[in-house]
Order: C-alpha cells, then structure tokens, then sequence
C-alpha cells in the first residue's frame, strides 16, 4: 500500500489496513506471529512537509534469552514522522546510496524523517521496518524470569536447583577484591 502525498493536500488522509507481512521481508522472521500488522493512521498537510501519524498492532513470538521458552506478546505502537517530499525512485532516493541526505551525517531530527519516493510513502516497507526495529535486542519471557542454571541446564522458573553457586574465576579475584572494597566503603 501506498499513501499517495496528493490526496492529503486539501484535507488528513485517515486510513486503516490490515498488512500482511511475508517472513521473507523480516530479518528475524521468526519475531512475527503469522497474520498481519493492524494499521491505522493518518498524512496532513503541514505545509511545505506531511505529518504521518500511525498506529500498528500485532504480535510477535520470540525465545526468552534466559530460559529459552518461547513466548508471545501483543505490541501496540504508536508513530510519528515528517514526511518530506521529493525523492525519486533513482540512485539519489535509495536505501544504500552513501548520498542520500546530500553527504551530510544524519541527526536524530533525521530519525523521524521520511523521503517520499515519486510523491508516496511506501507503507508496507514502514511497517516492515518498524516491527524489525521494535523487537528486543534480548527478548525475555518475564522480567523476573531466572533463567536456566549455567551448571545443569535446569529452568529455575519451573523448578529448584540444587546447583552451588559457582566459586569466583580467580582471573576475577583482583577485581573482586576491588569491589568488595567499594562495598565497604559505601556502608
């Protein structure tokens, strides 16, 4: 789907779309939950720039990094950017021109900054960006989740380990011993 900058100059173009994201386009195809990402939103005229607010809802399922269960979880995110127009779809308007924004560093006003290729913005590629940028660096389960235990493997959510706990590297000892002494002179 394509938001058209034209059909937003006399008055906000609303819309809701139910968009189907195909794994192949994700990185991490397996953060979303087969189905589609709800999106609604709005592009108003602000002259001589668009304001593009949105809306997506969907699912994602991910691997606890702690104790390796999988786990979903319902995202609802919220979106606002600057739309700009005038890019065309040419070397000077692409992904990987090093030149895109005229050979300047971007800034984080850049961040929130849309091009419009050929007068439109390119909704599915939006979402599929922003649902790739929205998954955990390290996706867990629960934020108290134990994780499994480094000696055998246990879950400690499911159940007790009578593993002791590991005595100090004795490559850490020195700094150890720092630490301790930062503990006591605290106290």
């Amino acid at each position: 789907m394509h938001l058209q900058l034209d059909q937003a100059r006399n008055g906000p173009l609303r819309w809701r779309d139910a968009v189907r994201v195909s794994a192949p386009d994700l990185s991490r195809d397996e953060a979303l939950v087969p189905g589609s990402v709800d999106c609604e939103g709005s592009l108003t005229f602000t002259g001589p720039d668009f304001l593009l607010q949105t809306r997506l809802r969907y699912r994602y399922r991910l691997r606890c990094d702690r104790c390796l269960t999988p786990y979903e979880e319902d995202v609802d995110l919220p979106l606002a950017f600057v739309v700009t127009a005038g890019g065309t779809d040419g070397p000077a308007a692409s992904d990987d021109a090093g030149d895109a924004h005229g050979g300047r560093e971007l800034g984080p006003e850049d961040l929130s900054t849309l091009v419009a290729v050929d007068g439109a913005v390119d909704l599915y590629r939006l979402v599929c960006e922003q649902v790739e940028l929205n998954v955990p660096m390290k996706p867990t389960c629960d934020a108290a989740c134990q994780g499994l235990c480094p000696q055998c493997g246990v879950d400690r959510n499911r159940e007790a380990c009578t593993c002791v706990a590991e005595s100090v590297d004795p490559r850490w000892a020195a700094l150890e011993a720092v630490r301790q002494r930062l503990t006591d002179s605290l106290t």
